[in-house]
């Protein structure tokens, strides 16, 4: 993971990504023109290999709708940066954040990892043959904008998810998560809900031969919902054991759903 502090950085993306949701065809260069930046400039601030001056920070911070701690978070990220870089001449306003910081917040990164589905998609991308790393093949396997998929690569690559390897991406094998539960739990309700509409979506566009939709309607003993979602668990990495241990040719998602249709129990 990158030692710097980039929050600045996420910010920026951020807002980008919210953009880029809404409409499709929004490009890093009309990102640009609403900051009052050159393209380029902006290119080399989201790419690490420039640092914004304070005047640029001001700018942004014109643009973006964050909180009065966030705008302080935001100019302290950029004074770590630059005094990381060993900036001699740096901005009198930039030398006030001498308190320490986190090397990284990961809150806005991890809540569009775990939020964003197409981020887990993109992860198991990497293990299917023939994977091309370049965002427009990612955008167009997933049916996603290509600036969709280089924030989520750019993202994933600052927090460790993913590694450059000989020209290509590998998946970080291991697993990650936040403490901070008002974050995680938001996100995780995110993930699911487009995770159902994803589920819809194959529901009626998909041939049944490669999909799978069961359910059924029982009567319960609600005192067993905890023996229930354990059975579940132990089931979903049987799946996913027996699933991956082939060879990967496509990216499924695999759900299952256990909840009340009674709303008022007698």
């Amino acid at each position: 993971m990158k030692s710097e502090n980039l929050y600045y950085k996420t910010l920026i993306e951020e807002e980008l990504a919210k953009r880029a949701e809404k409409n499709p065809r929004y490009s890093l260069r009309a990102m640009a023109r609403a900051l009052s930046l050159d393209a380029g400039a902006l290119s080399q601030i989201l790419s690490g290999k420039r640092v914004p001056s304070y005047k640029i920070a001001q700018k942004i911070l014109a643009v973006l709708d964050l909180s009065p701690d966030q705008q302080n978070k935001f100019l302290s990220s950029i004074a770590k940066t630059h005094q990381s870089r060993g900036l001699e001449r740096l901005n009198p306003i930039f030398k006030k954040f001498k308190s320490k910081q986190p090397a990284k917040d990961l809150s806005i990164d991890l809540f569009r990892v775990i939020g964003d589905w197409y981020h887990y998609a993109i992860l198991m991308l990497t293990y299917v043959d023939r994977f091309d790393p370049n965002p427009t093949w990612i955008a167009a396997q997933l049916n996603i904008s290509p600036i969709e998929a280089k924030l989520a690569i750019n993202r994933m690559l600052d927090l460790g998810l993913l590694k450059e390897e000989r020209g290509s991406l590998v998946c970080w094998d291991g697993h990650f998560t936040t403490a901070d539960k008002h974050v995680t739990a938001p996100a995780l309700k995110r993930h699911q809900k487009q995770i159902l509409e994803k589920s819809i979506f194959s529901l009626e566009n998909d041939p049944i031969e490669q999909r799978s939709h069961t359910s059924m309607t029982m009567a319960i003993d609600s005192k067993k919902i905890t023996e229930a979602k354990k059975l579940i668990e132990d089931f979903t990495n049987k799946m996913s054991e027996l699933l991956e241990s082939g060879q990967r040719t496509q990216v499924y998602e695999f759900q299952i759903g256990l909840f009340p249709i009674q709303r008022k129990k007698e």
